[in-house]
């Protein structure tokens, strides 16, 4: 469910710092989705905390209020991405975490950079144009140009994922908080530690769902993370009998898809509707990252043995480029391209090292995502965090944690290592999930947990659940 961040309008007369959240006066919401009690509103916090007199950034808010007299600490969401808006997060608000609102209120803030809080956008242009989506995951031309529109009303290089985390720590003071609960989904789950190592007696306890550690080194981990996922789905599919008879050599049909590419790139179109396709010409990158979008939800992954058969068989590489055109909007209308550089371009990519370009080569994505990466970063202002931002991070703050087990980007063996320096922490690993693995099997242990900020008596889940079933047609659309 995809929510506007626009329409929230300001609050009305912020209050004094430590006044009880519901003491505070916001705003009721505009969007009436949100419920009659949903309050709005905007509070400002200083770009450059080194400068006093130095630009003031509104950050956008929801704050949905628990309905019973008992209130525990707040729930805070933090969104991915990076550079996703947490108000897009409502319908998980409102969704599968409605019954911690008895005790909790549920606090949604858009993150410097993001929704309606100073927005870092960069438009592609890809929804107009489909051929946009083709031939390079970032043009670092056009990235230059916007960095330098953007630069009139933001410091580029201060939207980094500590200078979120101070932001944040002060919403929870001037809302009355003494201590506050986090989920963080994807790149949200660094917030998340960061907050907790920054502020420790302020976090009471932590969900991390597809955990992206501070020492990630975005996007070194992407295409060995692929191959891992494909090579689990081809596993899975030869121990399914039906899958099995219907495709009795997918890493055959992988190798045919990709020898289309030995010659150069490869003419085919996109299905815009019904009485549209446009001419596009498709890369091998093109390919493997279209194929990496397949294999991030549980419900395409079902999918992938199918449409990998199918595109062998006929040659048509046409379903591919839909779904890399359709994935390219739906993250460019999702994500404020702004911030994603602003954090990866700062704690990721100036510590790519040359073994990650050997640990890519394997793989049939190869370096490609790791040219991209440096290619824009190369193009974008910014500047390195220090190397003891990037440690892992060591408290005691009671954390569950969920990986899928075919997630290509953030694995099970990423929330291990963060694991191993959290020792009141528990992880599971979701047997037929991908990226975002928590609200299948996981959702009682989640609700559990989050209702009593503890790891005792959580109820046993996800050890029955196997594969994914993998489909023999590919889906009607």
């Amino acid at each position: 469910m995809k929510w506007s961040a626009t329409g929230m309008v300001a609050l009305c007369g912020w209050l004094a710092l430590g006044q009880p959240a519901e003491a505070q006066t916001l705003s009721t919401c505009s969007d009436a989705r949100l419920g009659e009690d949903a309050r709005c509103g905007t509070m400002a916090v200083r770009e450059d905390r080194s400068r006093p007199d130095g630009r003031m950034i509104d950050l956008n808010m929801v704050l949905l209020p628990a309905s019973g007299a008992s209130r525990a600490e707040p729930l805070f969401l933090l969104a991915g991405g990076p550079g996703q808006a947490a108000t897009d997060l409502a319908g998980l608000a409102l969704g599968p975490f409605a019954p911690l609102r008895q005790t909790r209120d549920i606090v949604l803030v858009d993150q410097r950079g993001t929704g309606g809080s100073n927005p870092l956008d960069c438009p592609s242009g890809s929804a107009e144009d489909p051929r946009k989506s083709f031939g390079a995951l970032f043009r670092p031309a056009e990235l230059a140009a916007c960095a330098k529109r953007l630069s009139a009303h933001a410091d580029l290089t201060l939207y980094r994922t500590d200078e979120v985390v101070a932001d944040l720590d002060e919403v929870r003071e001037a809302l009355g908080y003494e201590r506050v609960v986090l989920w963080g989904g994807s790149g949200g789950t660094r917030t998340a530690l960061v907050w907790a190592r920054s502020f420790p007696d302020r976090v009471a306890a932590m969900v991390l769902d597809g955990v992206a550690p501070t020492d990630f080194t975005a996007p070194s981990p992407y295409a060995p993370g692929v191959q891992r996922s494909w090579e689990r789905v081809v596993e899975d599919c030869a121990a399914q009998p039906a899958c099995a008879a219907a495709f009795p050599d997918l890493p055959g049909d992988l190798d045919r898809v990709l020898a289309r590419f030995d010659a150069g790139p490869v003419s085919t179109t996109v299905a815009v509707d019904e009485n549209r396709a446009v001419p596009v010409t498709m890369t091998r990158g093109d390919f493997g990252y279209a194929l990496r979008g397949l294999l991030y939800g549980a419900r395409t992954v079902a999918y992938a043995p199918a449409l990998v058969h199918g595109a062998a068989q006929s040659g048509d590489l046409s379903t591919f480029a839909r779904l890399l055109w359709q994935r390219d909007v739906a993250v460019n209308q999702g994500v404020q391209v702004g911030v994603h550089f602003a954090i990866f371009c700062a704690e990721d990519v100036p510590f790519l090292t040359p073994a990650a370009d050997a640990a890519a080569a394997g793989t049939f994505v190869g370096t490609y995502l790791l040219d991209q990466y440096r290619a824009a970063c190369d193009a974008w202002p910014s500047e390195p965090v220090a190397a003891a931002y990037r440690e892992p991070v060591r408290v005691d703050t009671p954390t569950l944690l969920f990986s899928g087990y075919y997630d290509p980007t953030t694995p099970a063996e990423q929330a291990d290592h963060v694991a191993r320096s959290l020792p009141n922490s528990r992880h599971i690993v979701v047997r037929d999930q991908a990226h975002g693995a928590e609200f299948g099997c996981g959702r009682p242990a989640v609700l559990a947990f989050l209702t009593r900020g503890s790891l005792e008596g959580l109820p046993e889940v996800c050890g029955e659940v196997g594969p994914v079933t993998f489909e023999t047609e590919p889906p009607a659309s």
